[in-house]
């Protein structure tokens, strides 16, 4: 079903959905009849796994298909009065706030029709606020008048396509909503349970902002506790990141299965009386699912929380307990029938990677070293865990991220325990909240712990050659690296010589792939982008600037116009026309392009996305009027110029 979800996703996203359901039961047709005939031979079995392959192969067509189709949109080019509900608590970006609005209606700007147009797509709205707004909370209803747009990808400028990113979230667009264009409008009991958890969410992040902690300890237990990393700085992620420990602050399967650990101690006497397992298994579950609700019920944690649950029921229902493969299978199972997008979501494949990786590697890894003193068991046993989850998601780190940790053993050893204490000391915290001294006591406490993880992980980021960040993996490495670790797992159980050979093979050929990659790195290229001039010479961008607008890069002169400034060039000119290879018309350009003619010889004109709709027309028809080139930036996020 994953490869089936990848295959239409990448190679058929059109295609209709009446058609792959004609062939998904015209393939499902020969299992009816194999039901009926009960004709039993090797080559039929062998026939029915295909066929039944290839339904799921079809399902997964499917739902991505259908997925598309509800996230899909062709937003209206005009500003436009909308309604819709707020998703997401607002962060604040820059000057503005930002949530995600599930946009419901369209609403007519004239009287001819009394019904707003249905629409059901969630975009991002960026909205300026001032003194006198209320600031709506998720599940608030919200009124807006904006011009929503498709994002827009720029892979080449960026090295992140954006656009993609957000459709993977199921966002449709985005918008911006000027003060005194927007108004939320209050919803007091709001009837979605995902509101409900992100309104919980929020009152416990107001609980532990009430507690005397520093900023930095504030923002890493609301980030390990409830996911709530709005208050992490980017310093604070890079610290974390060099160290190889960012898996603390993202709510995961670490966390969940640290409180399950916590909680198995707490209720261990219940297991002395009679059912006191079922008892003891049922309070894990139903605190944990608690847990997952009041975090917001974030993706990553209702994947863990899923997994420890079939793990838990499995445990008191089966005899020989539950296969940790088939509970990994069963979870992605069940969230790509959810949503088939989650397959494409960094964090969806990171986790169940280092699942995975961790069920196949683990045991072979801890193996190597046998040992009765505990405290020796324990720290193998947390680096055979840190090595078996990072050497499965190594490929993936070096296509996503480009950067690879070098000291993950050593902060991994540190943060296990230092996370079980916060974890703990913040349930204590929050249970004795309303007991003076003995809630202080616990909050000091939790300060002060978070305060050692903090500088524990600022001592392993500034060792010396603490992140590598020269090696970046393809798809095609990507691939070849997975079954590298494919055959390494063979070897370890069979130890087949052969197998040596292979593992050589591949390496051979991923070196050579990043040597190729490093001869063959595309040149210097300038860039027309967010106003301004840009120049990239590998992974290095620079931005190019001056006083008056107007540059000479490699012989190629470029104007950039946006202002009026241009006009006072004549002051200092001369009887001669200056020549432009490129004029760069962007957000606050006042003129035309006759008046620009009148100055300068230009052979190309830019229209930036920033210019509205109507002031872009006016200037290409300038442009064909005086037989200059045009292009227009609105159709893609940069322009680009070899160098």
């Amino acid at each position: 079903m994953a490869a089936g979800i990848f295959f239409f996703d990448r190679f058929l996203p059109d295609v209709s959905l009446r058609f792959l359901l004609f062939v998904l039961l015209a393939v499902f047709l020969p299992l009816f009849f194999y039901a009926v005939i009960k004709f039993r031979t090797i080559r039929l079995n062998y026939s029915f796994g295909v066929i039944v392959s290839a339904c799921f192969f079809l399902i997964g067509g499917i739902l991505i298909v259908q997925k598309r189709r509800n996230i899909e949109y062709k937003w209206s080019d005009k500003e436009q009065c909308y309604y819709g509900v707020v998703e997401t608590t607002p962060e604040v970006r820059g000057k503005t706030l930002c949530s995600e609005v599930r946009v419901n209606l369209a609403i007519p700007s004239t009287a001819d029709s009394i019904y707003g147009k249905s629409i059901n797509r969630n975009i991002l709205l960026y909205y300026i606020p001032d003194s006198a707004s209320y600031i709506p909370q998720c599940g608030d209803g919200i009124v807006f008048y904006s011009a929503i747009s498709k994002p827009l990808s720029d892979i080449e400028f960026m090295g992140f396509d954006y656009a993609r990113y957000l459709f993977t979230k199921g966002i449709s667009g985005t918008a911006l909503a000027f003060s005194g264009n927007w108004k939320a409008v209050r919803v007091e009991h709001p009837q979605s349970i995902r509101h409900i958890a992100l309104r919980c969410r929020d009152i416990i992040a107001g609980k532990f902002e009430s507690w005397d902690m520093g900023d930095n300890e504030l923002a890493v237990v609301s980030a390990l506790t409830i996911g709530d990393k709005g208050e992490l700085t980017p310093e604070l992620k890079a610290v974390y990141s060099a160290a190889g420990t960012s898996h603390v602050l993202a709510l995961s399967g670490l966390h969940v299965g640290i409180l399950s650990g916590i909680l198995y101690l707490l209720l261990w006497p219940l297991k002395k009386l009679r059912g006191g397992r079922v008892v003891q298994s049922l309070a894990v579950a139903t605190v944990l699912w608690i847990f997952a609700f009041i975090t917001g019920l974030s993706p990553s944690v209702v994947r863990a929380v899923t997994m420890c649950t079939l793990y838990l029921v499995a445990s008191v229902l089966v005899e020989n307990g539950f296969c940790g493969f088939f509970s990994l299978s069963l979870t992605a199972f069940v969230m790509l029938v959810y949503n088939p997008m989650y397959l494409f979501d960094i964090s969806f494949q990171l986790s169940f990677v280092a699942v995975l990786s961790i069920i196949l590697f683990y045991p072979l890894i801890f193996g190597w070293i046998k040992s009765s003193n505990r405290l020796i068991r324990y720290l193998w046993g947390a680096m055979s865990v840190s090595m078996a989850a990072q050497l499965g998601t190594l490929p993936l780190i070096l296509y996503y991220f480009g950067t690879f940790p070098t000291y993950f053993l050593i902060a991994n050893i540190v943060v296990g325990p230092l996370a079980v204490c916060i974890l703990s000391l913040t349930m204590a915290s929050l249970l004795f909240s309303y007991i003076p001294m003995v809630g202080n006591v616990c909050v000091w406490l939790l300060d002060g712990v978070t305060g050692i993880l903090n500088a524990s992980m600022q001592f392993v980021h500034g060792m010396q050659g603490s992140q590598i960040t020269s090696v970046s993996f393809n798809e095609l490495q990507v691939l070849l690296f997975s079954v590298l670790l494919l055959i390494l797992y063979v070897f370890l159980k069979k130890r087949r010589p052969g197998d040596l050979l292979k593992m050589l093979s591949i390496l051979c050929i991923i070196a050579i792939i990043e040597v190729y990659k490093i001869r063959t790195d595309d040149a210097p290229s300038l860039f027309f982008a967010r106003s301004g001039l840009y120049i990239r010479n590998g992974k290095n961008l620079d931005t190019v600037t001056s006083g008056n607008g107007l540059h000479e890069i490699n012989g190629i002169r470029v104007g950039v116009m946006d202002s009026g400034r241009w006009k006072n060039i004549r002051l200092a000119g001369t009887s001669q026309l200056a020549a432009l290879d490129y004029v760069y018309i962007c957000k606050g350009f006042e003129g035309n392009i006759t008046g620009l003619s009148g100055l300068f010889k230009i052979k190309n004109v830019i229209i930036d996305s920033s210019i509205s709709e109507r002031y872009r027309r006016f200037l290409k028809q300038e442009c064909e009027r005086l037989n200059i080139r045009c292009i227009e930036k609105s159709a893609q996020a940069s322009f680009r110029i070899l160098l």
